[in-house]
């Protein structure tokens, strides 16, 4: 084995001023049921409505929540078919559904069309149904809120200003939300719109099979909306990337194993919510990978600046020992006169780790940084951007005392933890393929044996309180 490289860095997450560590939730806001176009197999599934949705979701392998997003609108009857009283029963259904801590339900729409120029928009927060229709049978007005067929610049801004509610783009294609039924005032081709950034929080690497009838999850879409992605972000937007299932059979959780992975402090509504507004969200076609991803310990989704160069640090992490072939980091900034999206900065391959200091910005623009990692088994995971504006002059940031540190040389067969307070601390040494080697308890110090170690990496895991700090162990000579 190679000599490798000894890496430090904090998995430390800060929301606010006080540490917050963050669990990653497994799911999908992109799923149709009876109540419009989708359990088509009703008839031998039994499960025609969001009750019986939700309560098959919850019996699939790594998902922890299912959002529902009925058609907004009728049309004709299954197609999509949806009416106005079935938005209420719709929230009523996924409240007495959902189960705080075990399995979150949640209920909204799928805005809009998909003829040209127009686009699907996904729509949570919002307790009334928004439409245009009039006329539908037993129904007549088939909206609470109207907002006109194909205006997308009246959806936006109605969206930014409800609060808790925000638009994820559904499948999007690049002349899709248009102002003005054309190509050159769709969102991608159009000005950035401050408005429009207050309501969109993202859309997804891959969306679908929007019709498989897969339970297996096996049946991907090898599709992708990357570049889309990377476009929006050059026109200046503030947007995640995440992965959607589009389920129109009863297949929920089940049609591949692609998540939408969510970190939040726990598994209810209101953080699951607060972290999708938040951009604290990645894609993975992995349904059990973590993807860690800080920069100056802001996590993703953050929208930062400080006066020293940036320093990122990416860890993936996979249950099943799955290796990352590469790691990538990619910057950009708005309207780059060079006219190019966001460029790979950083490779790292064969390790699951990495760390990169960006000692080429300038001071005054904000750059967005994002990462990207390829599993050996081609498995794609993507995360959402953190954003980073540099003040004059830009300094390199000095080391912090303040933090637990682990003391070894990497030939020896001893290593030191040491805890920023007396206070007693948890730790635990694991192997690349999550088995936990060893673990305690101890006060501020301890003293871990690595004699019995083969060369490789693995993860040393310390709690002290509110505080989380994952650190490499490098063995090269045991």
């Amino acid at each position: 084995m190679k000599k490798q490289t000894l890496l430090f860095y904090a998995i430390l997450i800060y929301t606010g001023s006080l540490a917050q560590v963050l669990n990653h939730y497994y799911g999908n806001l992109h799923a149709h049921t009876g109540f419009s176009d989708g359990n088509k197999d009703s008839s031998v599934s039994g499960v025609s409505n969001p009750s019986g949705s939700y309560a098959f979701a919850k019996l699939s392998q790594n998902f922890d929540f299912l959002g529902i997003s009925e058609h907004n609108h009728y049309s004709s009857a299954g197609n999509p078919g949806f009416k106005l009283p079935r938005y209420q029963d719709g929230l009523n259904m996924a409240a007495a559904s959902n189960q705080e801590g075990q399995f979150v339900c949640l209920f909204g729409m799928e805005w809009g069309v998909s003829s040209s120029y127009n686009g699907h928009v996904l729509v949570y927060g919002v307790n009334q149904l928004m439409g245009w229709e009039i006329g539908i049978p037993g129904v007549g007005t088939n909206y609470s809120i109207f907002n006109a067929k194909s205006d997308y610049d009246g959806l936006f801004k109605k969206v930014k200003n409800i609060s808790g509610a925000f638009c994820y783009l559904a499948h999007p294609y690049v002349t899709d939300f248009s102002t003005g039924a054309s190509a050159a005032t769709a969102l991608a081709y159009s000005p950035y719109n401050a408005a429009y950034d207050s309501a969109i929080i993202g859309l997804p690497l891959r969306s679908g099979l929007a019709f498989s009838t897969s339970q297996n999850y096996d049946d991907y879409s090898f599709g992708n909306y990357f570049d889309y992605f990377k476009r929006l972000l050059y026109v200046g937007y503030h947007l995640g990337i995440g992965y959607d299932h589009d389920n129109h059979y009863t297949n929920f959780g089940r049609s591949n194993g692609g998540r939408l992975v969510v970190m939040a402090p726990s598994l209810s509504r209101q953080d699951i919510m607060d972290a999708m507004r938040s951009m604290r969200f990645y894609g993975s076609d992995d349904p059990n990978a973590e993807l860690h991803f800080t920069l100056e310990n802001n996590p993703m989704g953050s929208i930062c600046s400080g006066s020293v160069y940036p320093s990122i640090s990416v860890q993936h992490i996979d249950r099943d020992g799955e290796l990352a072939d590469s790691i990538k980091i990619w910057r950009g900034f708005k309207n780059d006169p060079s006219g190019q999206y966001a460029q790979v900065v950083h490779i790292q391959r064969q390790s699951d780790i990495t760390q990169w200091t960006d000692y080429g910005i300038q001071s005054g623009i904000e750059y967005y940084y994002f990462t990207e990692v390829k599993q050996n088994d081609g498995q794609w995971i993507a995360g959402s951007p953190i954003w980073y504006k540099a003040s004059a002059p830009v300094t390199i940031a000095e080391s912090t005392n303040t933090g637990p540190k682990l003391l070894y040389r990497n030939d020896v067969s001893r290593a030191t933890l040491c805890a920023p307070a007396e206070d007693f601390f948890n730790y635990s040494l694991y192997a690349l393929d999550g088995r936990c080697l060893a673990k305690g308890q101890a006060q501020g110090q301890v003293t871990i044996n690595l004699h019995a170690l083969e060369t490789g990496v693995y993860w040393i895991l310390f709690k002290q309180h509110t505080i989380t700090k994952t650190f490499p162990l490098v063995i090269t000579n045991p």
